[in-house]
């Protein structure tokens, strides 16, 4: 038989809200506005008597000072594909229950373990990276282990007689079936499992309707359940809730660097870097304000991203209060090994790729210019900006002299100059509308200046560079 793993957060949502310690926080509930009443609450709010189904007029005659937030599923939904995204480097098949709970086949994972609590123990490491509350359990069906989990055993076994039997002695209350359907069994006597498990499905398909007996054979795995496994997208993006509102951009270091943290350990396990991210920040009553920043050569490191992001912001203005924060990542590099010369020696605490990313958060991407060399004859279009580290094609090396400096303008010569090279003619240009019709040469003026210049088609004498 096929033994599952269920593990079921209580308090999604309330978990992931960023809180920062040095920051005032207050007692924090979260309440379902349908049922009106709690269904999370922080700690501190634990401390003022309030607890889970309690009203919200009855929480707040208890707390004056209490923060209220609507439940979301669409927030707890979207936190689980994230948990399921971090769990599938470690294990494959994976099912996601939500808002609020992940199916894991165990069966299939002992081979590459000792044991099961080898491989519970390699899981548990991992998840408790990110710091949410959770409880477990393990069952021979996906309604088994859910139900066990749901009701807190926090027991990995893979003992079925014992599994059983903790089946039995849950009341009728914790099961997946209709409010009206247990009612019914109620009616009739039946308040446990114990109650419905000592009977065969044929007695049990007699005295009650198909949902009880499906559930029940599902339950005990006589009756196969369908399972849809996850299937993980191939790109980070991750939602962060803040606890408070944030109108200073300077408190929004420590969040962004958990954002980055967890960008850190994707990379890692992709072995992959990342060359740009997309921030969104979510505005209370206002539009979002969305921004790029960009590592020249791709960057994995969660300090080296939080330092440009920094940098970023120092030029961007709020127009409200920040309540969440969405990282995702645009794009992405193959890892490779850094080269570094030996014989250079020391050449500083930077590389070239982390001053050009510095630069380009400080001052942004359009600022940053490299120079490649292009396929033409006319010097002043020869050196071309592009991006930074851009690849060009391979050019073969004239054996010209060439000037170390170019005028921007062609300028007339304001002294004598005697020539001491033969023309060079260059006829090019044709093809954009700027045609170019001129013979070069190399000469020396009266003061000892070796220019570079040149007769055009008028004859008309103009020097165009000078020689170091």
């Amino acid at each position: 038989m096929t033994l599952w793993l269920y593990l079921h957060f209580p308090s999604l949502q309330l978990d992931a809200l960023f809180r920062q310690p040095d920051v005032g926080i207050k007692p924090l509930i979260i309440v379902d506005e349908k049922r009106n009443e709690v269904v999370q609450l922080s700690q501190l709010a634990i401390d003022e008597g309030i607890r889970v189904g309690m009203g919200l007029g009855s929480a707040s005659s208890l707390c004056s000072e209490l923060k209220v937030l609507p439940y979301q599923q669409q927030v707890e939904s979207r936190l689980l594909k994230r948990i399921a995204h971090w769990l599938y480097s470690v294990t494959a098949d994976i099912a996601l229950y939500p808002p609020n709970g992940l199916l894991l086949r165990v069966s299939n994972m002992l081979t590459l373990h000792q044991n099961l609590n080898s491989y519970w123990q390699h899981l548990a490491q991992h998840l408790n990276r990110l710091a949410l509350s959770y409880h477990y359990a393990t069952g021979y069906s996906p309604y088994a282990a859910r139900m066990l989990a749901r009701q807190r055993l926090d027991h990995i076994c893979a003992d079925q007689h014992y599994l059983q039997q903790k089946i039995a002695e849950q009341p009728l209350i914790c099961a997946d079936l209709e409010p009206k359907v247990i009612n019914h069994l109620a009616k009739v006597g039946v308040h446990c499992f114990d109650d419905l498990l000592s009977l065969s499905l044929p007695a049990l398909s007699k005295r009650f309707n198909i949902e009880v007996v499906n559930y029940i054979g599902r339950l005990t795995g006589q009756l196969q359940h369908p399972v849809n496994f996850y299937i993980p997208p191939e790109h980070f993006e991750q939602y962060l809730e803040l606890y408070y509102e944030v109108s200073n951009l300077q408190y929004l270091e420590k969040p962004l660097l958990k954002l980055y943290q967890l960008l850190d350990r994707y990379l890692r396990l992709k072995d992959k870097l990342a060359a740009e991210v997309l921030l969104v920040l979510h505005q209370r009553d206002s539009d979002d304000l969305s921004f790029s920043v960009t590592a020249a050569q791709g960057e994995y490191r969660a300090d080296k991203w939080k330092q440009l992001t920094q940098l970023s912001l120092e030029s961007i203005k709020l127009n409200a209060p920040v309540i969440a924060i969405t990282l995702k990542v645009t794009r992405t590099l193959n890892k490779y090994a850094q080269r570094v010369d030996l014989f250079k020696g020391s050449q500083g605490s930077l590389s070239s790729s982390e001053l050009v990313s510095i630069l380009s958060a400080k001052l942004g991407k359009d600022k940053i210019k490299g120079l490649q060399i292009a396929h033409d004859d006319r010097p002043e279009v020869a050196n071309q900006l592009t991006a930074p580290f851009s690849v060009q094609a391979k050019i073969l090396k004239s054996e010209l002299l060439r000037p170390s400096l170019l005028l921007p303008t062609p300028v007339p010569p304001t002294e004598a100059i005697q020539i001491v090279s033969c023309p060079e003619r260059v006829v090019t240009g044709w093809w954009d509308d700027h045609p170019v019709v001129r013979d070069y040469f190399i000469g020396r003026s009266e003061t000892g200046r070796w220019l570079w210049l040149f007769k055009d088609k008028n004859q008309q004498w103009f020097i165009h560079g000078m020689f170091s």
